[in-house]
């Protein structure tokens, strides 16, 4: 024993090695022992035979080593448990029963000890029943089943009554099941295990999941179907368990206590299932039992379960753990099945380093190695780049990074035009032969499992041609012509042709048949991406300097290369199946004729300007004409050609002005045609299209005219309802919406009084009145005169029943369509707000702009506080806080001032702050277009003097100080002598006690002085000494009113007057007291730093009067407070005249 004892101390060591050495060097040592023992030929059950049969130190051995599972010392319990499985495995004369019985008597938990005893038991019982079954002599030929039974309901019973334990346990039991087919008795003890460890064949827990997966791997003849009734397929993962396997993962049982606690780690089942999926020896297994796949299997438990919106950060902790373990499995073709929508946002929330949660780390850890993985297969990084260009959540506005411009800076560093390529040729295999789908268990045969078969091929198809379209489009892509030509003669190819069997083909693309083929969907899908890429490639800008937008390096608009591909008379082999091709057929060729055309008149120009507007209208008609070449819809194809057709008239007409001819009166310049196109396309489905007019409007703004100007402004001045006041291309819609809203204005017309029309009254419906009437069978105007109630039988009371329904049905529809087109014209008037931002940022010095202005401020002023127009509201009042920095040149006076009068006219009825703040950038904007005329000072001047004694008289006005101050910051130095007028006037009338409308507004009379004289430094820098000179006057005036008003002030202060005579209360108070006498010191100590401005605020030198209101205020109880006594000596110092510094000797 001597020999031996040394090496147990060793054993509970925190340092893994030393304890391996230690349970290494004890093993030796008592095999060696044993050796020297006679050979037994039983098994030792008792104690007394194991200290006959086995040597003393094996002996002392097994005894200690299953004691000592119970220490909580150090590593005692992990040291122990692994010396004590290698000596029961090597000594073989050692009985389970005999393990068992020392076992029970070393930890067993008896209620007078503490809690932490009795934990140190169960942990002890643990670990020593882990030890063992992984010592292997539970397969000895002594082991009965009864011993079997009580491991596993020892087991079970632990489980159950410490979830932290649960996994464990279970782990054990699920390692003695390969063991069970050494017994005759081998169904019983199945049995046994699926009555006392899976709870009678109720599998809701990870943990019994995991027992149920091992005992159907290992034995597959049991009767499984009886034994596990609630469980359908040849697999625990079936198609058919699919919801309860993916409930159970997720740990989304009704019994709290049947799962354990959470931990950082994954659960062993995931080893079992990634065996399942990922170990090729397992194929033929998972070939015979068909679970679900792997890609199914994923979308229910991680995307839907794991990651699905709300889930828990543990849940999501897991999700992570779960991606890193599949990184090494990830493939092109797998990439969309993997990176689902859920985990991609889940990722890009987390891929911040700023945040250091445990969930935000993991989420960087899973990034970086997703990374890594890219960087290693080019045609993986491509497959989950393109995939994360389509979704949104991958883009972060806070200044973090991103998970796409992590991926894209790791992926587009390893990537060259080869890589790109090669992924793109395997996008276009994957698209011609889809690989094949293995049939799910769950699914019958016949149409349905074929009719899943066509889905998921549908799928990949619509995938690779996301993907190829996402690659050309990503602008961090070393991207050539040549790429994006490939890729639009494929979408082309596939949407337009279809090889004629038996016929030699000539078409790059369609030399073999597809496998399976195409079908109508998947046609309709390439033309939707054709149309989408072709829109995206007219408006993407190239880096190389001198290339026009939306064409390639030779020069051809993209839209026109496809348009020529499409209608190529020497295509051989092919059936074209656009859409109504015969008769749209003409209409394309002359579209095409006149593209070709367009092309050549823009070579032979030299004005830059006039060939971006020839190259405009080019990429417009092209686009309508693939729009018109690859859409669905016969009206809008028509629609499109007509369009297209307008867009040619329009060149003609630019054609005929560049040559120099002179156009006949009447005669709509293109510029206005083009407006009017523009519109009309803002009124189709086509978000490419919609885009694509901003861009071409561009080069045309210099060019706008009035009629095209009115032409905005009527769409911007449409209402709802109002067939007149709207568009053309509106009118009927609107005029329709009119129709359609009697029972919505009813309730208004009859909160406004309009209660003299008996249709109307309490909004009452006429029509749907009438309707019920009918329904009821008594015309309606007996409805009201009978008297005698009518009664229904069953059968009649079932046809009225229906009757109303359908009323109630047709009107629900109604309204639906009232809001939707109330919908469709609020985007409507988006979309012209997006040309006159284009309008007002390029050309801001147009005079045309003031024809705008006023639209835009109603449209501003109109859409408040009605919540569905809340975003015309919002980019109306953006446009003109933003676009209205420059003043037009070449203005009529009498219109500036008539907007002048009538933004002022507004600001003065004000209905809130809002619209007051967004009318006081508008007046900024008229005042100094007035003042840039040269002759609208006193017009400036009589305007703001108007607002503030609407300020200081009225009290409901919504003026305030921030009105006036927005107009000083933006008018030029030389142009503030109207402003500071106002102030010197507002100060000299309102300061003075009770000639404003109430204390407050004496107080901002105040503090508007003080805001013109915030303007003095800039007055200072920007002007000269002779332009200077007449604001030094300005300041001299405003001193004085202000000293004055001031004095009078104080003296009102301190006087009986200064009292309410009903409640005693002082008028000025000292809160009030204290911001005049902040204000005026403000003003004082601005002009005071300013050179220029010195002289005149020395001469503002306190006399008696000032000094003897001073100490009537310091008398003062009520208003005497420290702070008002320190600014009035502040106030009287910065005024003293400065004293002559003394020259140093």
């Amino acid at each position: 024993m001597p020999t031996t004892l040394e090496f147990y101390w060793e054993l509970a060591s925190l340092d893994e090695s030393t304890r391996i050495k230690a349970a290494t060097q004890l093993i030796s040592a008592l095999v060696k022992f044993q050796a020297e023992m006679p050979k037994a030929s039983r098994l030792a059950t008792t104690e007394k035979e194991l200290d006959e049969m086995c040597a003393g130190d094996v002996s002392y051995g097994v005894k200690r080593l299953i004691k000592g599972l119970a220490s909580p010392r150090d590593g005692a319990r992990q040291g122990y448990s692994v010396a004590l499985a290698e000596l029961l495995g090597r000594i073989d004369c050692i009985s389970v029963k005999l393990v068992l019985d020392l076992l029970w008597k070393s930890t067993e938990a008896t209620n007078s000890m503490r809690g932490q005893e009795q934990r140190d038991m169960r942990f002890g019982r643990i670990f020593g029943l882990m030890a063992l079954v992984q010592s292997g002599i539970i397969t000895r030929q002594g082991t009965t089943p009864v011993e079997i039974r009580k491991i596993v309901m020892e087991l079970a019973a632990i489980g159950a009554k410490k979830s932290y334990l649960r996994e464990i346990a279970y782990v054990t039991m699920t390692s003695m099941v390969p063991m069970l087919k050494r017994f005759d008795g081998r169904d019983e003890l199945i049995g046994m295990f699926v009555e006392v460890g899976l709870d009678k064949g109720v599998v809701e827990t990870p943990d019994e999941l995991l027992l149920a997966m091992r005992l159907r791997r290992q034995y597959p003849g049991y009767d499984w179907h009886s034994a596990l009734p609630q469980w359908q397929g040849r697999h625990m993962l079936s198609a058919r368990n699919g919801a309860k396997v993916a409930k159970v993962l997720c740990e989304q049982t009704e019994n709290p206590a049947a799962t354990g606690t959470w931990h950082p780690q994954l659960h062993r089942v995931w080893d079992e299932i990634f065996d399942l999926y990922f170990n090729p020896q397992r194929a033929d297994e998972a070939q015979a039992h068909s679970p679900m796949e792997f890609e199914q299997l994923w979308e229910r438990v991680v995307e839907n379960g794991l990651f699905a919106p709300g889930a828990t950060q543990s849940r999501r902790f897991w999700g992570f753990l779960l991606l890193e373990r599949v990184l090494p499995h990830l493939s092109e073709d797998t990439v969309p099945s993997l990176m689902t929508p859920n985990i991609v946002r889940a990722m890009s929330d987390n891929i911040s380093a700023k945040n250091k949660t445990p969930l935000a780390k993991v989420g960087v850890q899973v990034a970086e190695k997703l990374s890594a993985v890219c960087e290693n297969n080019t045609k993986v990084g491509l497959a989950v780049l393109t995939h994360l260009l389509s979704q949104k959540s991958t883009i972060r506005t806070d200044g973090r990074m991103s998970l796409r411009s992590l991926m894209a800076n790791r992926i587009v560093a390893k990537l060259d035009g080869a890589a790109i390529v090669g992924y793109v040729e395997y996008l276009q295999k994957l698209f011609a032969a889809p690989r094949r789908v293995h049939l799910r268990d769950g699914l019958a045969a016949g149409p349905q499992a074929g009719t899943a078969a066509e889905r998921t091929v549908e799928k990949q198809r619509s995938w690779a041609v996301d993907q190829m379209v996402r690659v050309a489009r990503f602008g961090q892509l070393p991207v050539t012509d040549a790429l994006a030509a490939r890729v639009l003669r494929f979408l082309s190819t596939h949407a337009a042709f279809v090889r004629v069997e038996g016929a030699k083909c000539n078409v790059e693309g369609l030399e073999e048949p597809l496998a399976p083929p195409l079908s109508k969907a998947s046609q309709d899908y390439c033309a939707l991406a054709l149309t989408n890429m072709v829109g995206e490639l007219s408006r993407q800008a190239s880096s190389e300097a001198g290339r026009a937008i939306g064409r390639a390096r030779d020069g051809t608009a993209w839209a026109t290369w496809v348009l020529g591909l499409v209608l190529d008379k020497r295509h051989r082999g092919i059936s074209r199946v656009l859409h109504r091709y015969e008769e749209t057929r003409a209409g394309l060729e002359a579209v095409l004729k006149q593209l070709r055309g367009m092309a050549r008149a823009a070579g032979k120009l030299k004005e830059a300007g006039d060939v971006q507007r020839v190259q405009a209208l080019e990429i417009l008609q092209g686009n309508l004409g693939v729009a018109a070449a690859f859409g669905a819809e016969p009206q809008a194809q028509t629609e499109y050609l007509e369009a297209a057709a307008e867009v040619g008239e329009c060149f003609e007409r630019l054609e005929r002005q560049l040559a120099g001819k002179k156009a006949a009166d009447g005669e709509p310049q293109p510029v206005e045609v083009l407006t009017d196109i523009l519109l009309s396309l803002f009124t189709r489905d086509s978000s490419v299209l919609r885009r694509l007019c901003d861009q071409v409007f561009v080069p045309f703004a210099e060019t706008m005219t009035a009629p095209g100007i009115e032409a905005i402004v009527g769409v911007l001045q449409a209402k709802e309802g109002a067939g007149d006041g709207a568009v053309e291309t509106t009118a009927d819609a609107l005029d329709a919406m009119d129709a359609m809203d009697v029972d919505e204005d009813a309730g208004e017309a009859g909160e406004a009084g309009e209660a003299g029309a008996p249709g109307q009254a309490d909004g009452v419906d006429e029509e749907l009145r009438q309707r019920i009437q009918e329904a009821l069978g008594s015309p309606a105007g007996d409805a009201s005169d009978s008297s005698d109630e009518e009664t229904f039988d069953d059968e009649q009371m079932t046809v009225f029943d229906d009757k109303l329904a359908e009323i109630f049905r047709h009107k629900k529809e109604q309204k639906a369509w009232a809001r939707e087109l109330r919908l469709s014209l609020v985007n409507f008037k988006l979309r012209v707000l997006d040309i006159t931002d284009v309008f007002l940022a390029r050309q801001g010095e147009n005079p045309l702009v003031l024809l705008l202005v006023p639209v835009l401020v109603d449209l501003a002023r109109a859409t408040l506080r009605d919540s569905r127009s809340r975003a015309v509201h919002e980019r109306a009042v953006s446009i003109l806080n933003t676009r209205l920095g420059k003043t037009p040149a070449g203005a009529d006076p009498a219109q500036v001032r008539e907007l002048h009068a009538l933004v002022h006219e507004r600001a003065r009825r004000a209905g809130d702050q809002r619209e007051l703040d967004v009318l006081a950038g508008v007046a900024a904007f008229a005042a100094r277009t007035l003042l840039d005329a040269g002759d609208g000072g006193e017009d400036v001047h009589k305007q703001y003097a108007a607002a503030a004694a609407d300020f200081m008289t009225r009290k409901a006005s919504q003026m305030h100080v921030g009105f006036f101050r927005t107009c000083m910051g933006r008018l030029r130095a030389s142009q503030l002598a109207p402003l500071w007028r106002v102030a010197r006037d507002a100060l000299a009338q309102y300061a003075r006690p009770k000639q404003a409308v109430n204390v407050y507004r004496q107080v901002q009379a105040f503090a508007l002085a003080e805001a013109a004289a915030a303007t003095a430094a800039r007055i200072a820098s920007d002007l000269d000494a002779a332009q200077a000179a007449a604001f030094v006057e300005h300041a001299r005036a405003l001193l004085l009113a202000l000293r004055a008003a001031l004095q009078e002030t104080i003296v009102y202060a301190v006087s009986e007057d200064n009292r309410n005579a009903a409640t005693g209360k002082l008028l000025l108070d000292a809160p009030r007291l204290r911001e005049i006498i902040q204000n005026a010191l403000q003003l004082t100590r601005r002009l005071a730093k300013i050179d220029a401005f010195a002289p005149a605020v020395a001469a503002l030198a306190p006399d008696d009067q000032w000094a003897r209101a001073v100490r009537e205020l310091e008398a003062a109880d009520k208003l005497a407070s420290p702070v008002i006594k320190n600014l009035c000596r502040s106030l009287a110092d910065l005024t003293q005249s400065p004293k002559p510094k003394k020259a140093r000797a």
